[in-house]
């Protein structure tokens, strides 16, 4: 059904299975095919270890000895296109994985070894349908059959091949299989409740293996825990505490070998099988380079394929617009960030929301890692109530907004911690950390500190990498747990209550199967373009003191049409302060006119707005302006006349010239007090649907102040002498 909807070109993008890519090839030669290898393990057979029969460990190895990962990978949907995987790690973890805990040494396929362990737990017997089976002595006889739950081949075809390959390997020395459908929905809710035997699913991880923890660790046996396989032993806790809580990662590897071993050797939670080679194909009519040359904010050179492509994606045809249709793999069950499950959820929930760091595409494992909101991190050990303590210090980004325009702040990421760690213990964000938590304080808008009795190797990694939710919403719901994409916002109608920080937002509440994400404008990285544009700008660089004169610019949006909804305001800065409506006259074309101004060099700012959907882009425009006295004719002033000289001379005496005092007479000049007349109007942007913060105050008051020191003080801005 997919493959039929990305051929008639109504998917955008589509995960290809092997077994379908000539035909995709042939159909959509114009397709661009993308192959990934990533921190997977898929196809593997789980074991609720507790749950009779699978409880002996006998039978979850005899199982294992029935494991043919070669003719899998090459005779199931796969086509040979995948990666063996034999240990309990993907191979692609690297030097984490225990290669002496590999199951093809240790459980080689060989269905008579099978049998034999088979043999020392359970009785040869005859089943009601007059074939061979297995029964139980210590369940009073009971034949020994085990159920299995797959995602239904219509969805996962591979998953139900390997659980068909299961049921005949099995029944062929005897041991009855059945095989139940179900949906990703009943197979969370029977694993979570710890009602299923076996199942096959399959599971993505991080960069480092720290899920051994969670999913092993007998602490996670909880309501919302990890520990769907009911692995009780506390000799494996004992070295789980000592991998965590390390801060030695060469240490942590040592006791993760030692974990593996144990786990491969005397308990087999999953029978591990292959790692997916993701087959992603794109329409053609996306531009390929925005793909794999993305670049990931806020480094400036292209960084290849990676997740940051959701960031730069666009079509060939045009620089920004479209739509791009994907779809879900699984039945939803949620879009909470604190409780989710499936991997395909994820791919919606972080497009809305994103950490406060990623790793760096070319090396994850590289530093420093590409900081998205996160300033400033240290820790440092103190002293806390008289006891030793461990102080992790968190500086974000100041100016980040939520997708309602309330500002991200220290608040957010305290409150994250406390509800969804400490309070609700979710999956997400409660952990072994949570339990070593004393205080959060909040120090600063942007700063806050948590104190730790202690901490583990990974924890700085996890802190500075944290998916922050906002307070201010999820403390006015109801169920703070509920699906927040189901729910609308607290306080803003025409809003759902999922509001994030990435580079998408939801744009309406979600339908039980279908999302609607738009562009989020007020992205912190949103792409330079994306944004509301001068045209053209015409303001004179220099003009005569007292004189008025005109600006005018035209705005185009982020797609190239004329603006025509824009609120523009222009500000200058100098010997006065001035700042005025720049009004829409048509056509995308904004025009204002400056009364004449004091002598002197004045900053100019344009400020343009544009509301786009429920929210707004803007742009500054910067520029100068000189203000020079005006040259004209000299003063009008005295006049002074002077008497001819008078020589007076005496006999014997040298002649003397003297010269009178001038008679002076004084003509008043004609000065004429001219007080520019301004029309004032509100500089307040068109209102932001979603925005919360305080409007622009209006023009008139700053204005005023000006005008009555004009009048006031005579300023020569406004004397006019002749």
């Amino acid at each position: 059904m997919r493959l039929l909807a990305f051929e008639a070109r109504e998917l955008s993008m589509i995960a290809i299975l092997p077994m379908h890519l000539e035909r995709l090839r042939s159909n959509r030669p114009d397709a661009h095919v993308f192959f990934i290898v990533g921190f997977s393990t898929a196809g593997g057979l789980h074991y609720n270890v507790q749950l009779w029969p699978v409880k002996y460990f006998e039978l979850r190895a005899a199982l294992a000895h029935l494991w043919n990962r070669d003719r899998i990978i090459a005779e199931s949907p796969l086509r040979g296109l995948a990666v063996k995987c034999s240990t309990l790690l993907p191979p692609a973890h690297g030097a984490w994985v225990n290669w002496d805990a590999d199951f093809e040494k240790l459980y080689p396929y060989d269905p008579e070894k099978a049998k034999s362990l088979l043999a020392k737990i359970f009785t040869p017997c005859t089943g009601p349908d007059g074939r061979p089976a297995w029964c139980d002595p210590r369940e009073g006889g009971r034949l020994v059959e085990i159920e299995i739950l797959s995602l239904p081949e219509a969805t996962s075809p591979t998953y139900w091949w390997i659980a068909q390959y299961i049921k005949s390997e099995a029944e062929a020395i005897g041991l009855r299989v059945t095989i139940k459908a179900v949906s990703s929905r009943e197979l969370d809710a029977a694993t979570a409740a710890g009602t299923a035997q076996t199942w096959i699913i399959g599971w993505s991880f991080g960069r480092f293996p720290t899920f051994m923890y969670y999913f092993w660790h007998s602490s996670e046996i909880r309501p919302g825990g990890w520990n769907e396989w009911r692995v009780n032993d506390s000799r494996l806790d004992a070295i789980l505490d000592r991998f965590y809580f390390t801060k030695d990662m060469k240490e942590a590897m040592e006791y993760g070998w030692k974990a593996q071993e144990l786990l491969a050797k005397e308990i087999i939670p999953w029978i591990p099988t292959y790692t997916s080679i993701g087959i992603t194909a794109f329409d053609g009519a996306v531009d390929r380079d925005s793909i794999i040359l993305a670049y990931a904010p806020p480094l400036k050179d292209p960084v290849g394929f990676s997740a940051f492509w959701w960031f730069t994606v666009k079509y060939k045809d045009r620089t920004f617009g479209g739509v791009l249709r994907y779809y879900h793999t699984v039945d939803l069950t949620t879009y909470h960030p604190a409780t989710y499950l499936w991997a395909s959820e994820a791919d919606a929930i972080f497009r809305i929301y994103i950490p406060t760091m990623y790793t760096r595409p070319e090396d994850i494992y590289a530093e420093p890692r590409i900081p998205m909101f996160l300033k400033y991190f240290k820790i440092d050990e103190v002293t806390y109530e008289g006891t030793k303590a461990y102080r992790f210090t968190i500086t974000l980004f100041e100016g980040i907004k939520w997708q309602d325009g309330v500002e991200l702040t220290a608040e957010d990421y305290a409150y994250t911690v406390l509800k969804f760690g400490r309070e609700l213990k979710t999956r997400r964000y409660y952990g072994p950390d949570i339990e070593q938590l004393i205080d959060v304080k909040v120090v600063n808008k942007t700063t806050l500190e948590l104190y730790f009795k202690d901490y583990g190797w990974v924890d700085p990694f996890a802190y500075t990498e944290r998916v922050i939710l906002p307070k201010h919403v999820f403390e006015r719901l109801p169920n703070p747990l509920e699906d927040p994409s189901t729910l609308p916002h607290p306080t803003i109608p025409g809003l759902p209550a999922m509001i994030g920080n990435g580079p998408y937002a939801l744009a309406k509440i979600r339908e039980i199967a279908y999302a609607e994400l738009v562009w989020n404008p007020w992205f912190y990285y949103r792409h330079p373009d994306r944004t509301v544009k001068f045209a053209t700008v015409t303001i004179p660089s220099t003009v005569d003191e007292g004189k008025s004169f005109k600006v005018s610019v035209t705005l185009v949006d982020y797609l190239g049409a004329r603006a025509t909804n824009a609120s523009v305001t222009l500000k200058l800065t100098g010997p006065i302060t001035l700042t005025l409506t720049v009004s829409h006259v048509g056509g995308g074309v904004y025009e204002a006119t400056v009364p004449g101004l004091r002598a002197g060099t004045y900053s100019v700012e344009i400020y343009a707005e544009q509301p786009i959907m429920k929210w707004s882009v803007d742009n500054k425009y910067s520029t100068k302006v000189t203000v020079g006295a005006v040259v004209g004719p000299g003063p009008v002033g005295p006049t002074i006349e002077r008497p001819p000289a008078v020589v007076i001379e005496i006999p014997g005496i040298p002649p003397v010239q003297i010269t009178p005092p001038p008679m002076i007479s004084f003509a008043a000049p004609e000065v004429k007090v001219t007080t520019p007349v301004v029309t004032l109007s509100s500089t307040e942007a068109v209102p932001k649907t979603t925005e919360t913060v305080a409007a622009v105050a209006p023009a008139t008051l700053s204005y005023g102040a000006v005008a009555l020191s004009i009048v006031a003080l005579g300023i020569a801005v406004a004397v006019r002498r002749k």
